[in-house]
Order: structure tokens, then sequence, then C-alpha cells
């Protein structure tokens, strides 16, 4: 079986609310002037569908009142984006959809949205990736093992970006999840849904494993910032250094109602979310917040915050809804107050800026 959605992984692990908001992937501002088509000046929102359907991408421009659904159906020229897609990264003016559940990564213009290519072998359950230095660094997850299994069959893929073959595969032994490029270094967590920690180091050139990065158990995000890894578990926040790993500060989290998930960071500022409410606090706070920002309405059993952003003073929320139909996405100001209610496609999971 596979680890294809979200919605499965929760599932099998009895109720804990799992999210793929991701980080600081999300948000890319791309170098010099941008080229010309209809998907600039906006963000994309990944509808990650059902078994029945493929995923999607939603496009919402910046004054949030032009809404365009099923983009790639309407530009590209090749058939759907497959089963679940779970995540998008850019480079230059491409961007990179990953489908989970169809163990692919279609290639469009980012601001087209024409189709450019695909890579179809070498992924298993695909992730999250990034690129540098001339090759894509993916986590992969594998298929799902017995119960109670040591081994585990998780790796990231490393691909030539210009043969987009899989050069070579490097396995954690434990479940992996996100994936950052800082400095030429790829950091991948090596956690995913309630459980594992640490975070591994790869060398970009070398495509070998340099070091391992301690951090609390239940790890579930982490962001890297001045020199600062920020990683949150459920009940933890850490600031560890990024040169020597070394733990800088921690602050425990109230987590009465629910596991603290969702880390980003913003104008020095820290934003996680603990069920359905948003919390913010400084990065230089010595405690957790015990008042939320503001709460939001869901009727969602798995779906609850299923996409998190916060860009350019506005946070951005995606609820996964029943995952048979269409859902929605909320736009709030910084201080909590609402600004618009959008209905997507089925399961929005992503916020990817394209401005």
């Amino acid at each position: 079986m596979k680890r294809i959605s979200k919605l499965l992984s929760m599932a099998l692990i009895g109720g804990l609310l799992l999210n793929s908001c991701s980080s600081d992937d999300d948000i890319v501002d791309p170098d010099g002037p941008q080229a010309e088509g209809d998907y600039t000046n906006g963000f994309f929102v990944l509808n990650e569908g059902n078994s029945g359907s493929g995923g999607s991408v939603t496009f919402i421009d910046n004054t949030f009142q032009n809404v365009t659904n099923e983009i790639y159906k309407k530009e590209a020229t090749e058939d759907d984006l497959g089963q679940y897609a779970q995540s998008i990264f850019f480079e230059d003016d491409l961007a990179y959809i990953v489908s989970n559940g169809s163990n692919m990564i279609t290639i469009v213009n980012r601001y087209t949205f024409e189709y450019v290519d695909r890579i179809e072998s070498g992924l298993i359950s695909p992730r999250y990736g990034v690129i540098e230095n001339g090759k894509i660094f993916v986590t992969n997850q594998g298929t799902y093992e017995a119960p109670g299994a040591t081994e585990f069959d998780d790796f990231v893929a490393i691909i030539d970006l210009e043969s987009l073959e899989v050069e070579k595969t490097i396995k954690t032994n434990t479940v992996i999840e996100y994936i950052h490029e800082e400095d030429g270094l790829i950091y991948v967590q090596k956690a995913a849904f309630g459980s594992g920690s640490d975070i591994a180091v790869i060398d970009s050139a070398s495509g070998e494993i340099i070091n391992t990065i301690v951090t609390e158990n239940a790890l579930n995000s982490f962001e890297i910032e001045d020199g600062i890894i920020y990683a949150l578990s459920s009940a933890k926040l850490e600031k560890i250094d990024l040169a020597t790993g070394a733990i800088i500060d921690e602050v425990e989290i109230n987590t009465e109602s629910g596991s603290a998930v969702n880390l980003e960071l913003e104008d020095e500022m820290v934003y996680y979310t603990v069920g359905k409410s948003v919390y913010s606090m400084s990065v230089n706070a010595e405690t957790a917040p015990e008042d939320a920002l503001f709460s939001y309405n869901s009727d969602s059993q798995w779906g609850v915050m299923y996409g998190f952003e916060v860009d350019e003073d506005k946070i951005y929320i995606a609820d996964g809804g029943d995952f048979s139909s269409n859902s929605f996405v909320e736009i709030y100001t910084i201080s909590g107050e609402l600004l618009e209610n959008i209905e997507v496609g089925i399961g929005p999971n992503g916020f990817y800026f394209n401005d």
C-alpha cells in the first residue's frame, strides 16, 4: 500500500492532525524581469484531489477577486496531474508539481502553465522537492511498512536537472518529509505523521549526508532563517544553531487543545496552528502565547488547517473539506481579520506565490 495522500496517512494514525502546508519553499521570488502570462501577480492553490479525481491547481490574483480553477486542465495539452497532488516547487520560470499517488512530477511554465515535461521513473510516493547545484532533490516515502517493522524504504531521489533521470538515491532509514535548501546544503526532515525526529544535512555537490541535527521527537515542520533552524514539534519550538547544531533556546507550547503544527516565519514573527486556531509570537519570545490570534470554522474530519501560509502581511488557510467535493481557502490580515473566503478544488493543501 502506498503512502499516497495526507488524508490516508491521517486515517492510519487514528485522528492525528497532519498538514502539508509547507514551508519557505512555497514562496519563491524570481530574480530579474518576470515573464508574461495569465498567472502572474497572484498565487496558486494546490488541490490534492482524491482517488477518483486527479489533483488540480487554482490561481487567485493578488486582488483575491479573480479566481481560475483547473488551470492545468485549461492550459496543458497532456492528461491530468495524476492522483494526490502533494506539493509544488519552482526554479526560474518553471513549476514542478509533485503527484504523490502517481509517482511523478509534472513540469509546467509557471506563468502560462503550459506543459513542459514530466518525471515518471525512480519515484515512490514523492513528497517535496528543491533544486540546487543542477540537481533536483525529492523526498520519497516509499511503501508502507507493516506495523512494528524496523526497516524503512524512505529515500531522497537526486535527479539530474537536464536529463530528468534519477542519478542517485539516499536511504534515510526513517520516514522523511519536508526539504529545504540553504547555502548549498539540503536539509531533510526525518519525521512525519506524528513520529520521528532529526534533520539530515546533505551536501548538494557530493550527494552525501554529512550531518544530522538532533531535534525533539514528533518534529512536524521546520524553517531556516538568519543562521537558525526553527524546529516545531507537537509541544515545543526549538531554536537550533545552523552551524553547530546546538540548541539555542526552546519554548514549551500548551497542547491541551491539540498538537502544534504548521510552522511559518514572517517579519520576525513565528506562526503556528493548533486545531482550528492560529497562534503568533515574536521570534525572541520566551513563552508561547496562551490566546490564539484567531480561529476559523471547519466541519472537516481530517482536513482542518490542511494548508497554511503567511506572506506579505496576510495569513492563508486551506480547509480539506470532505475530500469528495470542492472546498475553500480563507485569507486573513496579520491581525486575524477575515478578508476573503474562496471556493477552490478538492482537498486544497498548499499555497505557492508567483509574484
